[in-house]
């Protein structure tokens, strides 16, 4: 989540998931092993770290895939293609931020999310007020 945030705010384009990778792995350092050891151990590390961004990468261009087929088929002065970039770059998207951001109103973004149909991201709070929207 940190490192979509920081990508979102253009900080960065993407950052590896060590933390992820070091839960995934069996390596628990308990500060007497030796240096082989530790490198062995950073590597198994790094190749969960790996994985992790991996799935990560294929789950959203599976959803940025299912999106363009929707925003495909729409007009060409359409907001929808743009909504779908800022799903993409962000972790989670209001229907306030969609709105400012695009440049429309908010009903109009509802009405896009509507249209977005069976390839809409996941809605995220689980209310009716106030509700944000996550590729997950």
């Amino acid at each position: 989540m940190a490192a979509s945030i920081l990508r979102a705010r253009g900080l960065t384009s993407h950052l590896l998931p060590l933390a992820a990778g070091f839960k995934q792995s069996k390596f628990r350092p308990q500060g007497r092993e030796g240096t082989l050891e530790k490198l062995q151990g950073f590597c198994q590390v790094l190749e969960e770290a790996v994985e992790i961004a991996n799935k990560d990468l294929e789950r959203l261009i599976l959803a940025q895939q299912l999106m363009n087929r929707v925003a495909d088929k729409c007009r060409s002065n359409s907001s929808l293609p743009g909504l779908v970039n800022l799903f993409l770059s962000r972790p989670l998207v209001t229907v306030p931020l969609g709105a400012k951001l695009l440049k429309v109103t908010p009903k109009a973004v509802d009405l896009m999310l509507l249209q977005l149909g069976g390839a809409l991201p996941r809605e995220l709070t689980g209310r009716r007020r106030y509700r944000a929207w996550g590729i997950v």
